[in-house]
């Protein structure tokens, strides 16, 4: 019976961890974590040049600007200019600098916490497999999970501060966003629902190392008493 929970939470854990993933590569691939506005009494042209959203690659107006060279445009998608080429720039001030330090550590950090979880489920699915209570308990294959997942989860969070961070740098020290409307979008969003089922998905693999740790236990019982 015991054999039979381990195995059905192990279960839940990998499809948690799979939809985790799932949300954190959509979180990387797609341009709504922030979005600037304007209202409605601008100009057209202010308007094209304020009304946009962004994400890690790429920025996206609903009306591309005039003042948007033509060899900016993004090949991909229409109306939008790619950015991160901007991340390797060197002559900017203090405040630009860093700026671009914060945008590369949430990219880099948001990838890595995608490769921790992708390595999560194959260190549970390789280790556990066939799926039998021999294998099932084995402390070291918990251990060893909870360790990256751990990584993953602490990534994601330290991805979503330092994206605040960056915008904040943009809002106070570079007043980029002064009289517009600005929020966090939805792929914003995603990124911290996969980095909260990370966390949750932790107590359920420690759920299956304590039960591990009590197979062990009644079976160096078993051979005790017999």
């Amino acid at each position: 019976m015991g054999c039979c929970n381990s195995f059905g939470t192990l279960v839940v854990s990998m499809l948690v961890l799979l939809v985790s993933l799932g949300l954190t590569i959509a979180a990387i691939l797609t341009d709504y974590w922030f979005l600037v506005g304007t209202d409605s009494v601008a100009s057209d042209e202010s308007r094209r040049r304020n009304n946009f959203n962004f994400g890690f690659w790429k920025k996206c107006y609903e009306d591309m600007p005039e003042v948007v060279p033509s060899d900016e445009h993004s090949s991909a998608t229409a109306n939008c200019v790619t950015i991160y080429e901007r991340l390797t720039d060197t002559d900017a001030n203090s405040s630009r600098e860093l700026v671009i330090q914060l945008s590369r550590s949430y990219i880099g950090l948001s990838i890595t916490s995608a490769a921790a979880q992708l390595a999560t489920i194959l260190i549970l699915l390789c280790g556990s497999w066939p799926g039998d209570c021999q294998r099932l308990a084995k402390p070291g294959l918990y251990i060893t999970a909870t360790f990256v997942l751990v990584i993953a989860t602490m990534s994601g969070a330290a991805a979503g501060i330092c994206f605040i961070a960056a915008r904040d740098v943009e809002r106070t020290d570079l007043a980029l966003y002064e009289g517009l409307t600005t929020d966090y979008g939805w792929s914003f969003m995603l990124h911290w629902i996969g980095a909260g089922l990370c966390f949750l998905d932790g107590f359920l693999i420690l759920f299956m190392l304590r039960f591990s740790y009590e197979e062990v236990n009644s079976k160096f019982q078993n051979l005790y008493y017999s």
